[in-house]
């Protein structure tokens, strides 16, 4: 098999896709819990590298996350978010999803080509505002799903 050359850009949400959430224990470490298939999928687009080592795609949060909960993720979970390129959430941007400002947001701010990204969320009506910007955009309602539509992609 052909190893892939395409360099993407990956664009997770946070909750459902990455970490599961517990409101009984809001504002404790124990606030968001990994979802184990979630952080494969992150690991393994984090994974592949150019003939130079450097890692091939670019990783981005877009989050509605709050403020809090921002915090929360950082403090707790700052062995994840090292592998991000950059992050975008609802709490420090003012832009949430499913509005298109919010899909706008990252890509200028980043500096990012709408038809190299593919954006991973729990929500179908943010996956179609997502298409709609111009992205590709996986539903995951199924983490085995996910990674079998990124090795159709040849992510991994």
């Amino acid at each position: 098999m052909k190893k892939n050359t395409q360099s993407f850009t990956l664009i997770f949400d946070l909750r459902d896709v990455l970490f599961n959430y517990h409101p009984e224990h809001r504002g404790t470490e124990k606030q968001f819990s990994v979802i184990k298939k979630g952080l494969e999928i992150l690991l393994k687009c984090a994974a592949p590298t150019n003939a130079h080592g450097k890692r091939m795609h670019k990783l981005y949060v877009l989050s509605n996350a709050s403020p809090d909960s921002h915090h929360n993720f950082i403090t707790h979970h700052s062995d994840i978010f090292d592998h991000f390129d950059g992050i975008i959430t609802s709490g420090t941007s003012g832009f949430s999803k499913p509005d298109a400002k919010a899909f706008y947001h990252i890509i200028e701010r980043y500096h990012l080509d709408p038809e190299t990204c593919i954006f991973i969320d729990d929500k179908e009506i943010n996956v179609r505002v997502a298409q709609a910007v111009g992205m590709r955009a996986i539903q995951c309602t199924d983490h085995d799903e996910v990674i079998s539509e990124l090795k159709k992609l040849r992510v991994f």
